[in-house]
Formats: structure tokens, C-alpha cells, sequence
């Protein structure tokens, strides 16, 4: 079987300059390097790494080898926060830790806990909670605001999460919905989660 360099690789495959300062922006300001999913929502800026991530793991895993021999100093991959816990997806992982760093002392993340355990056996991604209050976040990884998914693993995602809305319309609450495309929107992510913190610290001194 003949085997290839990566210097034989052909420069549409390999990310440019231009690529490569995205990712790094983009993972600085997640708190964790980007997936090509979520390059899908970065407009004409995005649009070569996600050609670059659809070509195969090998060239997408050589964005992050470039990247980070330019900027050693880049958040780890995988679905592993900074403060050792494992989330089950890499935007998991990121609203994780977003929340993490804002959250108050007294202030608790429960990863996959039922939502009403006296009604079924549905779980929250992500919930907050203080004192009596709690707030439920469902992390879409899936796909954007507009429910497109593009292969067979999104779509099953999408059901698992449609089952869950469902449920949440049954019990009558409300979560808070975090899809794709806000991931790719650092700042409005940051803003939507200090707003979570602020609201929930706010219910729970009114409790």
C-alpha cells in the first residue's frame, strides 16, 4: 500500500494562514479548539476549514497540529474541562466550562440528572442549580438554531433531543436551548450563560 507524506498532502487539504488564526481565536475563545461543526456557522470565514474537516479526521487533526506548534498555549482537545471533569461532547464541554467560570461559589453544575424523576427518566444535559432553584440547559451538538442536520449521527441527536423538548412540554418548564450555531458566537454564549448565573442568583434570593 503506497503511503503518502504529509508533505505530499495537496495544499486545498492543509488549512491556511487565514484558518489558522480563526481556530486559534476560536478556540481561545471557547475555552477549547473549535470542531468543524461548529466552523459550519462561522460564514465565509469558516468556509475552507469545513472543507478541510469534511475531507477526514486526518486533515482536520492536522488544523489542530499547525495550530497549536504556532500557539502551544491552546485549551486541549476532547471532551475533558479544565478542571478534570468529562462532559459527553466537546459543546458540553465548552458550556461547561463557560458556566463554570462565572458561577457563584454556592452554585452547583449536575451533569445528567433527571429533569421530574417522579415523571420519567428524561435528563437535563446540564443543570444550575442554587439553593432551591434550578435552571435546565439542553447543549445541541447537533445542529444549529434551523434543526439542518447533515448525516444519520445528527439526526439521531435531534430525535434524543426532540424527545426530551417534548418532555420538558409536558411537565411545563422551560429550558434553556444552547444549539450549534451559538458556539460559534463566543461572546453572545458568554452573555447568555452570565444572564443564566444572574437570573438563577436572583430566583434564589427570592426563594
Amino acid at each position: 500500500m503506497t503511503r503518502f507524506s504529509d508533505d505530499a498532502t495537496p495544499s486545498r487539504f492543509r488549512p491556511t494562514e487565514a484558518d489558522l488564526i480563526t481556530y486559534r481565536d476560536l478556540a481561545r475563545a471557547l475555552g477549547a479548539p473549535p470542531s468543524e461543526a461548529i466552523c459550519r456557522y462561522l460564514g465565509p470565514i469558516g468556509q475552507h476549514l469545513v472543507f478541510v474537516g469534511e475531507s477526514g479526521q486526518r486533515d482536520w487533526a492536522r488544523v489542530d497540529t499547525q495550530a497549536r506548534a504556532r500557539w502551544p498555549d491552546l485549551p486541549s482537545t476532547g471532551t475533558t474541562a479544565y478542571d478534570g471533569m468529562v462532559l459527553e461532547s466537546l459543546p458540553e464541554r465548552i458550556v461547561y466550562q463557560i458556566l463554570r467560570s462565572m458561577a457563584l461559589p454556592d452554585m452547583e453544575i449536575d451533569l445528567h440528572q433527571p429533569i421530574m424523576p417522579d415523571v420519567g427518566p428524561e435528563k437535563a444535559d446540564l443543570t444550575l442549580r442554587r439553593r432551591d432553584a434550578a435552571c435546565f440547559i439542553e447543549v445541541i451538538g447537533c445542529c444549529g438554531v434551523n434543526r439542518i442536520t447533515r448525516n444519520d449521527h445528527e439526526r439521531r441527536g435531534l430525535e434524543r433531543f426532540e424527545r426530551r423538548e417534548a418532555f420538558y412540554r409536558r411537565v411545563g418548564i422551560t429550558p434553556v436551548c444552547i444549539f450549534l450555531d451559538l458556539l460559534a458566537r463566543p461572546e453572545e454564549l458568554k452573555g447568555l450563560c452570565r444572564s443564566l448565573v444572574e437570573r438563577l442568583s436572583g430566583d434564589a434570593e427570592a426563594g
